[in-house]
């Protein structure tokens, strides 16, 4: 008997048995085998799909059988919308999954005059927004007046990051590897901070000219 194939050892041993979510997908390989897992990007020739247990894996499309072929064609947007998350934990894994820095922003938009003016200039604008579709995934620490927070996700950001004024923003690998800090400056628009992420991430799209100081 030949042994089972590296496919088949994926799906054999991935499935679990756990009741299913909406979001989650029966899939089934061209040998019959399945596999419950929810889709997260096709990429070329390949499927990447998140199991249950969080972890990622990838499939080549060959692989599966015509339906879901077919199914993760149809399943997927046309485009990715990048929204402003508030756990660390989902950014990482979008990061990971789409291979885009982290844009963390420290803000104080209910009590922060220079919050608000940055959110009005930049973050709020359509130009923004389609840059970091592409580009960025989003992740948002809103403070209470004077950076006070009880939260205790905020409370790491600010023993690992250390004093800061607001807003401070700073771009991150998927693993928080630092790149690159940034605070509000006088002609900051949706062109000059896409520069500034175009610098610290060469591999970004759609920046036109270098970063403002």
């Amino acid at each position: 008997m030949n042994p089972p194939s590296l496919i088949n050892v994926l799906f054999a041993c991935s499935f679990l048995t756990l009741p299913l979510q909406a979001e989650y997908h029966t899939w089934v390989n061209t040998e019959g085998a399945t596999l419950e897992a929810e889709l997260v990007k096709v990429e070329g020739s390949n499927v990447t799909l998140r199991l249950r247990s969080g972890k990622l894996t990838t499939v080549a499309e060959s692989k599966l059988c015509s339906a879901d072929r077919e199914f993760a064609k149809s399943t997927l947007p046309a485009s990715r919308t990048a929204k402003w998350l508030t756990r660390m934990e989902k950014a990482q894994e979008e990061a990971k999954a789409t291979g885009l820095p982290i844009l963390i922003l420290c803000t104080g938009t209910s009590w922060s005059p220079v919050s608000m003016k940055l959110e009005k200039e930049v973050f709020s604008k359509d130009a923004f927004q389609t840059f970091a579709d592409e580009n960025l995934v989003l992740f948002v620490a809103d403070f209470e007046p004077g950076g006070k927070t009880k939260k205790r996700e905020l409370k790491n950001l600010l023993e690992k990051y250390g004093p800061m004024s607001f807003p401070t923003y700073f771009l991150v690998d998927a693993n928080e590897n630092p790149l690159a800090k940034g605070v509000y400056n006088f002609g900051l628009n949706p062109e000059t901070f896409a520069h500034w992420v175009k610098k610290y991430a060469p591999n970004t799209k759609g920046a036109l000219a270098s970063a403002p100081k």
